[in-house]
């Protein structure tokens, strides 16, 4: 068994290394596992066992006692469920190397990014030390599995040129609307999708969101382009429904977060832009920021418990930390 699993691991190097490597590595492996004994693992599908599904959800319904909101409580649900269904092993017989190796699979199947592989480690992580702290296994496997050093990119917002680009093809009202709210409002797409007509005051020029992630209400402000483009899509239509933007056909539902992604997908396609919702979000804290709104007031508007936060949102132009290091400093 020792020198089939050696074989195996020099055939899977053969592309990645010379043959002078190939040979150091399997003297390598011939020494260091001398005297070992390596039995296969048995993989046949346990179907009586499905005491992690009760473990998992009584989880999930700890995370939503602690104000999770739903979809990612749906997100740590179906990342453990695949992770269980792959293992296909009994809880408490699960290993560190276990997770190891389904993680590793999982990346060089799916080429996920480096930040998403971060974040199916912190899913793992956080069920199995909830786990082991409740008693239903001994010893948390995953306590070892290191963070991954995620690179970090910096993501720009939207020019002004963009934005303008992007209005000059949207091809209906509706669609000028979605964009003028999400830039000034710098709402999540989920707070916007769940906003309704009466939600607007527009004497004040203000609404008030439901925080999607810390639940909690929150002001924000509507500029004259939004307030302009709202009440002129809400003259344009012909419906009932109490939600503040539906779809463009009968029966006129309530337009969810997919479907603006796509509207928006689509319109970026046609302009050469990445365009995303919450990049509207990004550049509207990057836009008050150059003008000087305070730290502590973005924040607040963003509903971010943390500074810190607000700043990874914020993009600083080098010009003007030139402008700002001249004036103060030269």
């Amino acid at each position: 068994m020792v020198e089939k699993v050696i074989n195996g691991i020099v055939a899977a190097m053969q592309d990645d290394l010379t043959d002078k490597q190939l040979q150091k590595l399997e003297n390598v492996l011939v020494v260091q596992l001398h005297g070992l004994k390596i039995e296969e693992e048995c993989t046949e599908l346990v179907v009586s066992e499905r005491h992690w599904e009760k473990i998992l959800r009584l989880y999930i319904a700890s995370k939503r006692l602690e104000n999770c909101a739903e979809s990612t409580l749906q997100n740590y649900g179906r990342c453990i469920r695949m992770l269980m269904q792959a293992l296909n092993k009994k809880l408490p017989d699960i290993t560190t190397n276990d997770l190891r190796f389904y993680l590793a699979v999982y990346q060089e199947r799916r080429k996920i990014s480096m930040s998403y592989m971060e974040t199916l480690r912190h899913y793992i992580s956080s069920f199995f030390s909830w786990a082991a702290d409740e008693g239903y296994i001994i010893r948390n496997p995953a306590r070892r599995l290191k963070r991954v050093k995620v690179p970090q990119k910096i993501k720009k917002p939207y020019t002004a040129e963009e934005r303008e680009h992007l209005k000059d093809i949207a091809k209906t009202q509706r669609d000028l609307a979605i964009m003028e709210l999400l830039y000034s409002t710098a709402g999540r797409i989920g707070e916007v999708v769940a906003i309704n007509r009466e939600d607007v005051d527009f004497y004040n020029k203000e609404i008030v969101l439901w925080g999607e992630k810390g639940k909690q209400e929150r002001t924000v402000y509507l500029t004259d382009g939004c307030i302009y483009h709202l009440k002129k899509y809400l003259d344009s239509r012909k419906d009932n429904n109490p939600a503040l933007f539906v779809s463009l056909r009968k029966p006129y539902r309530r337009i969810g977060k997919k479907g603006i992604e796509a509207m928006l997908r689509k319109l970026g396609l046609s302009a050469g832009i990445h365009a995303h919702p919450h990049k509207f979000r990004r550049t509207m804290l990057t836009d008050g920021g150059a003008r000087g709104i305070p730290l502590q007031e973005l924040q607040k508007y963003a509903g971010h418990k943390k500074a810190d936060t607000t700043m990874l949102y914020i993009t600083v132009k080098q010009d003007a930390v030139k402008a700002s290091f001249m004036r103060c400093i030269a």
